[in-house]
């Protein structure tokens, strides 16, 4: 119940990177759409491996803090 209200979602950590969608959107090379939906969907993002490591790196946060906010 309170872990919900107090789960990082991928919006925080784009927000905490200083990042835009369109940011993020241009550095992955998809639209900003989908980082959109990403962030809105009631079902979790697919994504590629390789998108994983950019978005790693871009945001500066862990595989676990990714894994957490992806979850739905």
């Amino acid at each position: 119940m309170s872990d919900q209200s107090q789960q990082v979602t991928l919006m925080d950590l784009r927000t905490r990177a200083g990042l835009t969608r369109r940011e993020v959107a241009i550095a992955l090379g998809i639209t900003e759409k989908t980082i959109y939906v990403w962030e809105t969907s009631d079902n979790p993002p697919k994504m590629t491996v390789s998108q994983v490591q950019k978005l790693l790196e871009i945001f500066g946060c862990s595989l676990d803090e990714l894994a957490i906010a992806t979850r739905k």
